[in-house]
C-alpha cells in the first residue's frame, strides 16, 4: 500500500485523541475511551512500517535516519511538557505529591514509563488521578517497539521479503494476543501496561501496510469503514474501567481501526472518509501528539490543587487551554523541529540534542529528589498528615485479595497474613474476616489478641462483605467470586475453628451506599433478587443472621464490627493542604457530628446490634462509639491521624480504636469463652 498523505488518519487520530481526552475528562458517556490508544497504536503501526518498508525495499533504509526522524517527532513537544509539568509540580504538590511525582520523571525521560507502572499502579485505580505523567506509558509502549521492530522487519524482508515478513509478524502478533488474554484476569496492570501484551495492537497496524491487498471497488470498501467506524466507536460508550481490557476485548477498536485505513485508501469518497477529512477533524488530529501529552498533566494538576475530582465545567476549560497549548506546540515547537533541516541538518546533531534533553531531565529529577519538596515546603502538622496516606500496615499492603484475580490456590497464607505467637506452628485463635477494612483494622485487632498472648488471621477481599446466604452483585464483576471466597473461608473455619471471628467490612456500601452498581441479593428471601438500596438493606439483616448461626454452629464467638465513621474527602489530606495553602480552619477537616456520621452508617449498625440481641456467644462492637465522643466525631488529633483515606482507618488509627476499653474487653471476654486451643491451619 503506497504513503501517500491520508485526512482521513488525520481524523482518526482526531477520534483517538477525543476519546481519551473526554474520557479523562470524567465527561460522560465516554466511560470507554481509553480505547484511544489503541487506535493510535494500529494507526503508529501502519505509517512506521510503511515509510519502513518504501525505505528497506528501495533500498534506501538507513536505522540512524529512523532514529532521527523518531527524536525529531517525539522529543520536542515531549520534553518542553515535561519541563513545563515539573514547573508547575513544584508550585502545586505538596512534598509526599511532589516525591510520587518526581519518582516517575526518569521513567518518562527514559522511556520505561510502562515498566514502572506495572507493578505500582492500577491505570483505572485512584492513584491514576494523583499521577501526572502515568499517561507517558503509551509512548514507552510505543519506542520500546520501535527499537526492535525496525530490525526483525529488516531480517525478515532481507531473509525472504514480504511473504516471509507478513507470516512471521502475524505469528508474534498472535502470540502478544494470547499472552495479553492470557493475564488480563490475573495480572491485569502487566495486560495494561507492557509491550509484550500490546505489541500486537501496532504490527496490526503493520500488517495492514505489508499485505499486498488486491483492489477493492468503492462501495463495498465504504460499507467496510462504516463497520469499522462502529467496532472503533462502540466500545468508547460501551466498555469502562471495570472492563477486562485489553486482550481480546481490544479486538473490536483495533480491527476497526485496521480496516478504517485499509477501506479508506479505496473509498476516499465513502461517507466515513468524508467525514474524517473534514478540516476540524484533520487539525486536531494534526494536533493529536501535543493534545495527548498535554491534557493529562493539566487535569489532574488542576484536581490536585483544587483537592477534588474537577466538574465537568471545569474539566472543559482544561482541555480548552490544553487545545491552545497543543496549537502553539504544533506551530512553533513541532513542525519547525520536525523538518529535516532541524538541528542544523545534521543526524548527529538531533540525536544529541535528544541525549541532552534526556540527561538535563534526568538530572533535574535527581535534584528534585534531593530536595524532597517542589518550591513550598509544608509545616511539621502537614507533614504529619499527608504521611498519613502511607501509614498502612503490612497486612492492608500485602494480605487484600483482589477479586479479578482471586483463584483458591492463591489464598494469602498464615505467615504473610498472621500476627502472634502460633504464626510459626501455623496455629491461631482469632480469625478477622472481611473487606478492606477488615485489612486495614486488621493490626489493631491483631495486637490486642497478641498482647494476650493469641494469634490473630486475616482473610479480606477487597469490595467482597464477609457474609453467606446471598451474594454482593457489582457491575462488570463476576458475582461468583465473593461467593467462592467466602465459601473457601468457611471452609477455613471449619477445619480450624478459631476460638473467635471479627466481622468487618465497609457496611455502608450494602445498605444506604447500595444501588444497582453493588447491592446484595438472595433467591432466599421472596423477591430478594432486586438490585435496589431497599432490598439490599434487607438481605442485608438476613445475611448478617445467616452468617452468625452458621459461625456459632461451628463453635466459634463472633464480634460484628461496626463500620468506621465515613468522610467526603481523606480528612488528613484535607488537613495537609489546607497546611500547605496556609488556610486557618485545618481542624474542620477532622470533624463532623454523630448524625453526620450515622447517615452513612447507622441502619447497619442497627442490624448488626439486632442481630447480636438475644444470641449467646455473638457481640457488637460500634466503631462510632469509640471514634466519636458525645456529639462529635473526630478523624485525628494532631500530629496523630486516624484515615488514609475517607473510610479506611491508618495503622496508627486501628491501634488507637484497640486501645478503647470497651473494645478490648468485648475481644478478652470472646477469647475466654472462645472453643479449645487453636487448631493447625491446614
Amino acid at each position: 500500500m503506497s504513503l501517500t498523505y491520508r485526512p482521513d488518519i488525520d481524523g482518526l487520530r482526531a477520534v483517538a485523541v477525543g476519546s481519551v481526552v473526554l474520557f479523562h475528562g470524567r465527561i460522560p458517556p465516554f466511560g470507554g475511551g481509553f480505547i484511544g490508544v489503541d487506535v493510535f497504536f494500529v494507526i503508529s503501526g501502519f505509517l512506521i512500517t510503511s515509510i519502513l518498508y518504501r525505505e528497506m525495499s528501495g533500498g534506501s533504509f538507513s536505522l540512524v535516519d529512523f532514529y532521527d526522524r523518531r527524536i525529531r517527532r517525539i522529543f520536542p513537544a515531549l520534553f518542553v511538557v515535561l519541563a513545563v509539568t515539573t514547573l508547575l509540580a513544584a508550585l502545586v504538590l505538596m512534598p509526599r505529591q511532589m516525591g510520587g511525582y518526581v519518582a516517575t520523571l526518569i521513567p518518562s525521560a527514559l522511556f520505561y514509563a510502562n515498566i514502572h507502572f506495572t507493578d505500582l499502579i492500577n491505570y483505572f485505580g485512584p492513584k491514576a488521578d494523583e499521577t501526572p505523567l502515568l499517561h507517558l506509558w503509551s509512548l514507552a509502549v510505543e519506542e520500546q517497539f520501535y527499537i526492535f521492530f525496525p530490525l526483525l522487519l529488516f531480517v525478515l524482508m532481507k531473509a525472504g521479503g514480504r511473504r516471509l515478513a507478513v507470516p512471521g509478524l502475524a505469528l508474534v502478533a498472535i502470540g502478544s494476543l494470547a499472552y495479553a488474554q492470557s493475564i488480563v484476569e490475573t495480572d491485569q496492570s502487566a495486560a495494561f501496561f507492557l509491550l509484550t501484551s500490546r505489541a500486537w495492537e501496532l504490527l496490526v497496524g503493520a500488517l495492514v501496510a505489508l499485505i499486498a491487498w488486491p483492489r477493492m471497488a468503492a462501495k463495498p470498501a465504504a460499507w467496510i469503514a462504516v463497520a469499522g467506524a462502529a467496532a472503533v466507536v462502540a466500545p468508547v460508550f460501551l466498555y469502562n474501567q471495570d472492563s477486562p481490557f485489553p486482550g481480546i476485548w481490544a479486538a473490536p477498536p483495533v480491527l476497526g481501526t485496521a480496516a478504517l485505513i485499509h477501506a479508506g485508501a479505496f473509498a476516499p469518497e465513502g461517507i466515513v472518509s468524508r467525514l474524517l477529512s473534514l478540516k476540524p477533524m484533520v487539525y486536531v488530529g494534526r494536533i493529536s501528539y501535543s493534545l495527548y501529552l498535554w491534557h493529562w498533566p493539566l487535569l489532574v494538576l488542576a484536581a490536585l490543587w483544587k483537592g477534588g475530582h474537577l466538574t465537568y465545567i471545569q474539566s472543559g476549560l482544561v482541555i480548552v487551554l490544553a487545545v491552545a497549548l497543543s496549537a502553539l506546540s504544533l506551530k512553533y515547537i513541532e513542525t519547525p523541529l520536525r523538518r529535516s533541516g532541524a538541528p542544523g541538518g545534521r543526524r548527529l546533531a538531533s540525536i544529541g540534542a535528544g541525549a541532552c534533553a534526556i540527561a538535563l531531565t534526568v538530572g533535574v529529577a535527581l535534584g528534585l529528589q534531593q530536595a524532597g519538596r517542589g518550591f513550598f515546603p509544608i509545616s511539621p502538622l502537614g507533614a504529619a498528615a499527608e504521611a498519613a496516606a502511607d501509614d498502612k500496615s503490612q497486612f492492608q499492603r500485602h494480605c487484600n485479595h483482589s477479586p479479578r484475580y482471586w483463584y483458591p490456590a492463591s489464598m494469602k497464607s498464615m505467615t504473610q497474613c498472621g500476627l502472634g505467637p502460633g504464626v510459626e506452628r501455623g496455629t491461631y485463635d482469632v480469625l478477622v474476616w472481611g473487606d478492606s477494612h477488615a485489612g486495614a483494622t486488621f493490626i489493631g485487632i491483631a495486637e490486642a489478641a497478641a498482647r494476650l498472648g493469641y494469634t490473630s488471621r486475616l482473610q479480606t477481599m477487597a469490595g467482597c462483605p464477609p457474609l453467606i446466604g446471598g451474594i454482593a452483585q457489582r457491575d462488570q464483576t463476576s458475582n461468583s467470586v465473593c461467593h467462592d471466597f467466602n465459601a473457601a473461608v468457611l471452609d477455613e473455619i471449619r477445619q480450624v475453628k478459631p476460638k473467635v471471628v471479627v466481622l468487618v467490612a465497609r457496611w455502608a456500601l450494602t445498605t444506604t451506599r447500595a444501588g444497582r452498581g453493588f447491592a446484595l441479593v438472595t433467591d432466599e428471601l421472596p423477591g430478594g433478587d432486586v438490585r435496589t438500596k431497599e432490598n439490599s438493606i434487607r438481605v442485608f439483616a438476613h445475611m448478617v443472621g445467616r452468617t452468625v448461626e452458621e459461625l456459632r454452629g461451628l463453635g466459634a464467638q463472633v464480634i460484628l464490627l461496626g463500620q468506621s465513621p465515613e468522610y467526603d474527602a481523606a480528612p488528613s489530606l484535607c488537613f495537609a493542604r489546607r497546611e500547605f495553602k496556609g488556610h486557618a480552619d485545618t481542624a474542620a477537616c477532622l470533624e463532623q457530628t454523630r448524625p453526620q456520621a450515622l447517615r452513612a452508617i447507622g441502619p447497619a449498625n442497627d442490624i448488626l446490634a439486632a442481630a447480636a440481641t438475644g444470641r449467646p456467644g455473638v457481640a457488637t462492637v460500634l466503631m462510632a462509639d469509640v471514634l466519636c465522643r458525645g456529639d462529635r466525631c473526630t478523624a485525628g488529633e494532631p500530629p496523630v491521624f486516624y484515615y488514609v483515606d475517607g473510610n479506611h482507618l491508618t495503622a496508627t488509627g486501628a491501634r488507637r480504636a484497640f486501645e478503647d476499653d470497651a473494645l478490648r474487653q468485648v475481644l478478652g471476654q470472646a477469647l475466654a469463652a472462645g472453643g479449645s486451643s487453636a487448631a493447625a491451619k491446614p
